[in-house]
This record gives structure tokens, sequence and C-alpha cells, in this order.
């Protein structure tokens, strides 16, 4: 048992442990890859990235790269408008609204002219940004000249030099803030701790359910099961999970439990029969002891006076204790077959032949009662049976005696007829005595069992008779049953199986 329950159970653990460490990892990693990627085709289209600009998911984290891609389209207007229309760079209307436009992407614009300032949309960062921007600014020597740069003080600038039509050199700055913290990677840090809490609450969820329905539960069902056995209720079996871990342990002491049962269920019986046994004999004893005492008594105190009555008394105890004999050899018998204890010695016989003996050995003891036998066969002379032939004759001369015994018709007739049934020959011994009532039909094969009427009758017996003629014909594979008419007689029938030949010489 240890060699099947013991690698499952360790698959178990092994199991409950790869769910605790793997499980939160893989499902994290599977989530923040689909949250990257909606992330991503969002941020392509806030920050007009493409799929050639966008190199890796690290993208995501870079404020200076996003913020310069979101302010490239106005810097291309910048440059575009250096070339064809750089009086707009003067121009307050443009400038206003052009801030306004920068505004919503963490910037704002600045304009100089002749290295003085003209507009600033935001004077207070500009003035902590002039020399940086004002020292780029000499550099600018055409108009098409472009500065590109990022300063310590945590602030991308874009700046564009144009030359107004009047000849006035200036240039126009894009001043983007990379301070800021962008919604997105909010938004993202929010989604990821989201996500981290209910892929761990759904790992944990799903870890301690494994635990109970493939661990926990079959753990406590065998515990109920051990209390249930320790109180001695053995009939409540367990409920096999066959998907289980500990399906291979459950079926092993599901076995186990059976075996008890059947061991228990045994017992119990050999000791209701032990009773039984001693019951019967005690009550089967008591009636001829009575009468051996009270003869013995009689001739002690001579009340057996003359010789005739001395014989008498002599015979009655001679004759009660060969019914003893006999009723103490029944039991002995019985007891041995019912205990399994009684050999078989079987033999292939010509049923026709060993039938025939067996009624003709039974012949001169009808004849001697002034019984008639009738024998009669309808099978060919063929037919072979495996039969232990002393026990078949015990069952013939059982069921020819308990006939006997409740036969009151002076002119009794046995009848004997054999015929085959398919793959089995049945015997059929019909007597024409009282017969028996249909409501004890089914109880005449039980042990010890006697109809009310037999108990008190003067023909005695042990009950046992047609009950070894069971055990008998059970050990030989076939049936025994009986038919009967109150008043008119009873037949009891047994089967033998019969053998093939040629099935035989194969094996």
């Amino acid at each position: 048992m240890n060699r099947k329950v013991k690698p499952k159970i360790k698959r178990a653990g092994r199991g409950s442990y790869i769910i605790m460490s793997l499980g939160p990892i893989l499902a994290l990693i599977v989530a923040v890859a689909i949250l990257l990627l909606m992330e991503i085709t969002q941020i392509k289209a806030t920050y007009s990235l493409n799929d050639s600009g966008f190199e890796s998911p690290y993208v995501l984290f870079d404020k200076v790269y996003l913020l310069d891609n979101l302010t490239t389209s106005d810097f291309q207007e910048l440059q575009d408008m250096s070339i064809r229309n750089s009086k707009l760079f003067t121009t307050k209307t443009w400038q206003v609204r052009e801030n306004a436009r920068l505004n919503n992407k963490y910037s704002f614009l600045a304009i100089i002219l002749d290295n003085k300032i003209v507009y600033t949309g935001d004077s207070v960062v500009y003035d902590k940004l002039y020399q940086t921007i004002r020292e780029q600014s000499d550099g600018l020597a055409s108009k098409n000249a472009m500065y590109y740069g990022k300063d310590a003080k945590n602030y991308l600038i874009k700046k564009i030099g144009f030359v107004t039509p009047k000849g006035k050199r200036g240039s126009a700055c894009i001043v983007t803030r990379t301070d800021v913290t962008l919604p997105h990677i909010v938004m993202f840090t929010i989604m990821l701790v989201a996500l981290l809490i209910i892929v761990t609450i759904l790992v944990v969820v799903a870890f301690v359910g494994y635990n109970y329905y493939f661990i926990l539960r079959p753990i406590r069902q065998l515990q109920t099961a051990v209390m249930n056995i320790r109180k001695g209720e053995l009939s409540e079996g367990l409920e096999i999970v066959r998907e289980s871990e500990f399906s291979d342990l459950y079926q092993e002491f599901e076995d186990m439990r059976i075996e008890l049962k059947e061991s228990i269920e045994e017992r119990n019986k050999v000791d209701s029969f032990t009773k039984e046994v001693i019951g019967n004999i005690t009550h089967d004893l008591k009636t001829p002891l009575t009468a051996i005492t009270g003869y013995s008594e009689g001739i002690l105190d001579g009340v057996a006076s003359t010789p005739d009555r001395l014989e008498k008394y002599i015979k009655t105890i001679h004759s009660k204790s060969v019914d003893m004999a006999l009723l103490v050899d029944e039991l002995s018998y019985f007891t041995k077959i019912y205990q399994k204890e009684e050999s078989f010695n079987y033999s292939k016989e010509n049923v026709q032949r060993f039938y025939s003996d067996c009624v003709s050995d039974l012949s001169l003891d009808m004849e001697t009662r002034d019984i008639q036998l009738i024998y009669q066969s309808f099978i060919d002379g063929d037919i072979i049976v495996k039969i232990d032939r002393d026990k078949i004759k015990r069952v013939i001369n059982n069921i020819v005696g308990n006939a006997l015994k409740y036969m009151d018709s002076d002119n009794g007739i046995i009848r004997f007829r054999i015929t085959k049934e398919g793959d089995k020959v049945v015997m059929a011994i019909r007597d024409n005595g009282r017969g028996i009532e249909q409501e004890e039909l089914p109880y005449i094969f039980e042990r010890f069992y006697r109809t009310d009427s037999s108990r008190n009758s003067k023909t005695g017996g042990s009950g046992l008779g047609l009950a070894i003629a069971k055990k008998i014909i059970d050990e030989h594979g076939g049936e025994i049953w009986a038919e009967s008419e109150f008043g008119k007689g009873t037949t009891v029938l047994f089967s033998v199986p019969i053998i093939n030949e040629d099935r035989e010489g194969e094996n």
C-alpha cells in the first residue's frame, strides 16, 4: 500500500508548493504583459509614437523621451514658420494661442528678439532658465540654427533661430518641465498594484481550495472513517474521489473496511452458529437422555420386574442411545462441512449408472418398510458428471430419510425421476407424504429448521438433513429446491453440472 500512496502524497505537497511559489509569479507576469500591451497602445496614441520609435517597454518610464515626442510636432511647426512666415513669432495673438496649446503638454513658449525677452508663457520659470537659453542664443548665427538639450534643472529646451522680415534676429523656445508625473505612469502603477492584489487573492484562494479539496477534505474524511471503525460502525463506506491525490489510499482503506466488516460478520455468524448448535444439541439430546435416564431408573428401582419388561426397557435404552449417536454424528458432520473442514473427493461418474446404483442400494431397506420405489430416467446413458460419490449418496439418503419421517400413508411411494435441463442433470425425489405448508417451504433447507408439527412428533430428528444436502449441492455448483402441496406430498429436486468432455480435454 505504501508504494502506491506515498508518491501521490508527495506529489500533493509538491503541487501545493508549486502553486504557492510559481503561481503568483506566472500570474503576475501574464497580468503585467497584458497591462503593458494596453498601456503601449494608449501611449502610442497620446505621445504620437510609431513602431519604429517605440524601441522597448522601458519607454513607458522615460519621461524625457515621451515629453520630447509630445512637442515634436509643435517644434516642427516652429521650424516651418522660421522659414516661411517668421513675422508670426512677433505677433501677440499667435504667441498667446501657441502658449495655450503648449500648456497642455507641460510646456510654455518663450520668444527672444535682439537678446531681449519679448514673450514668455511662464516668467518665473523662464527667469531661472534665461541665462542658459541666452548663452545658447549666441550660437544661432543663421536663422535655421537650433539648440536641443536638457539643463540641470529638469527642463527640456528646444530653440529655433529666426530672422524677421525687418532683419532682426531672434529665437523661439519650447520649454518643457521634466519633473512632472505623467498620468499614465500613475495609472499604470495603480493598475499594477491592483493586479498584484487581485492575483495574490486568486492564488491564495486557489491554494486554499486546492489544499482543502485534495488534502484537508480527504484527511478529514479518513479521520471520520477511522472514528467510525473505532466505534464499530463499518456499514458506511468512503466516497472515493478519483481525482484526489488520496484516491489509492481511499481504495486501500475501503478494502480494509470491507475485509474487516466481512471478518466481523463471519465471526458473528460463527458465534451465532455456535450458540445455535449448542442450543439445538441441548434440546435434541434432552429427549433421548430423559428417556434413557427414566428407563435406567426403572430398571434400578425394580420396575422392570419381568423378563419381557426388562427386555423392553433395555431395547428402548439401546434405541435412544443409537438415536443420540446418529444425532451427534449428524451435528458433527454439519459443523465440519459448514466450517469447510470436510474435504471433497471428486471423480467423473456416469450419472445414469450412479443414480441407478443409489436407488438399488435403497430398495432393500424400502422393501422392509413396505415402501414402493419407482425409478425413471429420461437422459442419455453417456452423460458424465464430476461429483463426490459418498456425499451425493448422503444427499439422496437425507432427502429419502426426511420423506420417510413425514410419510403418514400406509401405501408409501417414493419416485425418482432424472432429467436433463440445459447443462445440468436434475434428480427429483417425490413422496406421497403429508406435504409442507407453502409458508414453511422456503425455510426447510435452513439448519435446525423443522415444521411445528414435526418438532413435537415422534419422528424427532436434528433438522440438519436438508441443510447438509443444500451445503453439499452448493459445493458441487448445483441447486436444490422443493415443491410441495400440503396433504399430497413433497418433491425435492437437485441439480449437478454436466462435464463437457471436449472442454475438459483441452484444459
